[in-house]
């Protein structure tokens, strides 16, 4: 994945309903109107998110009869998560000594001194 399409799925993401779509569709497959109970949207506001997400290649669609069922494409869920995975590596964490680190992110280094 390239930080273009990462780009693109913290886009789709930013989006309240996709994330709480996100987090429904963790547990497994599910049809749309069992994601529909779970949201306060309509059909048609829930068939754009899931057009956008779909599009976007974070969830796969199966048509069975007159359901549609959405999966998270682990595919690109996984590629996604490890590009933002080299974002908080040990390297950034040593140049971020500001910040409260991650459990486990390593102590920052002192700075180095300067050759006189």
């Amino acid at each position: 994945m390239d930080w273009q399409q990462a780009a693109e799925i913290c886009r789709v993401l930013s989006d309240p309903h996709r994330l709480h779509i996100m987090r429904q569709l963790v547990g497994g497959e599910q049809c749309a109107s069992q994601l529909l109970r779970s949201l306060s949207i309509t059909q048609p506001t829930l068939s754009h998110h899931m057009k956008v997400m779909t599009e976007s290649g974070l969830l796969l669609e199966r048509k069975a009869g007159k359901r549609t069922y959405y999966a998270i494409n682990r595919r690109t869920w996984d590629e996604f998560m490890l590009l933002l995975d080299t974002i908080s590596n040990e390297t950034y964490w040593e140049n971020v000594p500001l910040l409260p680190r991650p459990m486990g992110a390593p102590a920052p280094r002192p700075p180095e001194e300067e050759a006189e």
